[in-house]
């Protein structure tokens, strides 16, 4: 075990002086040293926002820097999970090959993350951040100066987002060491959705969750047992979505107020999305990857990118190497990340589904995404196994085409299980990291959201 610590420390300073060498040889006017400010927030879906053409008025300030913006339309997460989307997000490379769990498990010391390659450049690397999956116990501090951790500060949920906003507004307010890489994770509107009464609007009452015969509750939380409608739930999910609108607006007023987006990255983003009943799977995230749960949003402003819409499917991996290489860097090693501006026609973006045996998953070609259910969650839906979906046709993915398609369909499942293959025979030996150690805040955070019973 030692020897092997030793052989994965060298290769990480083999990696950091071989990237030293590559950014040391460009020249300076090719790569100015944008700031970086980075805005995530939990469980976020891309179709409740205005500008991926949801009906209602949820986003507008999002909106409105979307306008100004690379939009892209059709950005995916690796895993509806926030550990092992994270860590996809930090480091370029899907969750078979960085092998962070989907919950409370550690991003392994031997990734280059995205903070520390970019402290290489002389970034100034900060953060704020809600979820206990995220926690500096998990190593997701790695390369940051400050990691501010909200359950440190904060004892409520409701606490969270005013506490995230009033933080990210003194670190900008400041006279900024420049570069410097700030994110910011919010928790908004990840379950349970207790936004401000002034941000909830009534939505169609729809059907009445527990007179559904097929259908799975996260935790069968007690007030979807008295009878709330989809309705309700949906008013609340979508007043978490414009209340989070409303706080990420000041920061962006106040990035503009002060001259900072001239020589600023702005991305939004999200780890995963979010069932919200389209499939009778309510207030979670994980089992299915249908693009309720794995498509999100991805704004990236950039002072030298013209706005205008991406439509070609890219994955939060591709935001690692496209900031490495803004900041003047090479790819320390191979990864399975691309530059978002590079598009691949034959790519493969493989998305992992965390349910028993590992069975759901899915996989986005082009315009095509193809759904494979688990036996347990097809039988307790009542749904079928396999799906087959034109997602620029029917993004909101109301009629599978899997008949037209069951050869390429067949093909993707078979590419996608030679992976969980090689994934499986890599994880043997590794011990299960998850739940160790965590204090009583981290306990009481993961339990608010459902993550620890």
């Amino acid at each position: 075990m030692k020897r092997s610590i030793l052989q994965k420390t060298i290769i990480l300073g083999v990696c950091l002086v071989l990237m030293a060498l590559s950014f040391s040889c460009r020249k300076k006017e090719e790569t100015p040293l944008y700031n970086i400010i980075l805005i995530t927030v939990d469980a976020l879906r891309a179709d409740h926002m205005g500008a991926y053409g949801y009906p209602f008025n949820t986003s507008p300030n999002m909106d409105a820097l979307a306008e100004k913006s690379v939009l892209f339309e059709f950005p995916y997460c690796t895993i509806p999970k926030t550990s092992a989307s994270v860590a996809s997000l930090l480091t370029g490379l899907h969750p078979f090959q960085h092998m962070t769990n989907p919950n409370r498990s550690k991003l392994l010391e031997q990734h280059i993350t995205l903070t520390e390659a970019l402290k290489m450049r002389g970034y100034f690397n900060w953060a704020v951040v809600d979820n206990g999956n995220l926690s500096k116990r998990f190593n997701f501090n790695q390369g940051f100066d400050q990691y501010n951790q909200v359950w440190d500060h904060v004892e409520e949920k409701e606490e969270s987002t005013p506490f995230i906003t009033e933080t990210v507004l003194d670190f900008l307010e400041r006279d900024q060491r420049e570069p410097f890489f700030m994110w910011a994770h919010y928790i908004e509107t990840h379950s349970p959705y207790i936004p401000p009464e002034e941000f909830i609007e009534e939505r169609p009452k729809g059907r009445i969750i527990k007179e559904l015969e097929h259908r799975i509750i996260a935790g069968e939380r007690p007030y979807i047992d008295q009878g709330m409608d989809e309705g309700y739930l949906l008013s609340l999910y979508d007043g978490a979505v414009k209340y989070i609108d409303h706080e990420i607006g000041t920061i962006i007023d106040l990035i503009f107020d002060k001259g900072l987006h001239e020589n600023s990255i702005i991305i939004i983003s999200s780890d995963h999305g979010e069932e919200l009943g389209e499939y009778n799977y309510f207030y979670n995230h994980g089992a299915l990857t249908f693009n309720s749960s794995t498509r999100v949003p991805l704004i990236f402003f950039a002072p030298h990118e013209e706005a205008r819409r991406i439509r070609y499917p890219v994955s939060l991996m591709d935001v690692y190497p496209t900031l490495l290489d803004l900041a003047g860097l090479d790819l320390p090693y191979d990864i399975q990340g691309i530059n978002l501006f590079k598009y691949d026609k034959d790519r493969k973006i493989m998305i992992w589904g965390r349910t028993k045996g590992y069975e759901s998953f899915s996989v986005v070609y082009r315009n095509f995404h193809y759904v494979h259910l688990s036996d347990q969650n097809s039988r307790k839906l009542n749904l079928e196994k396999k799906y087959f979906f034109d997602i620029f046709q029917d993004p909101y993915e109301q009629d599978s085409i899997l008949s037209l398609h069951t050869k390429l369909a067949e093909s993707l499942d078979a590419a996608y299980r030679t992976k969980l293959d090689e994934f499986f025979r890599n994880m043997k030996g590794r011990a299960n990291e998850e739940e160790t150690g965590l204090s009583e805040k981290e306990i009481k955070n993961l339990k608010t959201l459902g993550y620890i019973k």
